[in-house]
């Protein structure tokens, strides 16, 4: 499995973005060796908020449409719990690194993903700290 970053998202959609072509074809590749896509609604929530904040009038129901034509995409989410928040949280304080990422990378850990793709260089420097493998 590998988990797609947010700023992997953003670079997919905006054709004008300089890593747009870069992201595609290492997509391409990741569905070419049929690896199972992964996100969350964490990530797609904010996707959805950075493109809103670039394009107030976009439709976001398109933008969502579009990401749901990556094939095999699927979501990975949380346990119904309040243990999950404190692994979390706690991963989060352990590795000096925003809540946010840290939901992600127990995220990964909870539903043994241990591939990633993302732009972000502290992000992939945590993951690679818990044994998640970067992608590019």
């Amino acid at each position: 499995m590998v988990f797609l970053d947010a700023n992997v998202l953003i670079y997919y959609l905006d054709d004008t973005a300089e890593k747009n072509i870069a992201t595609v074809r290492q997509l391409q590749k990741i569905i070419d060796e049929q690896e199972q896509i992964v996100t969350s609604h964490h990530v797609i929530e904010e996707v959805l908020f950075v493109i809103s904040k670039i394009q107030p009038d976009i439709n976001l129901g398109k933008v969502v449409q579009r990401i749901s034509e990556i094939p095999g995409i699927i979501l990975v989410e949380p346990s119904p719990n309040l243990v999950f928040a404190e692994r979390y949280s706690r991963l989060s304080s352990d590795l000096k690194l925003g809540i946010n990422d840290a939901l992600l990378l127990q995220l990964m850990i909870d539903a043994a993903i241990t591939k990633l793709f993302s732009y972000d260089k502290q992000f992939v420097s945590k993951a690679i700290q818990l044994g998640i493998n970067k992608l590019i």
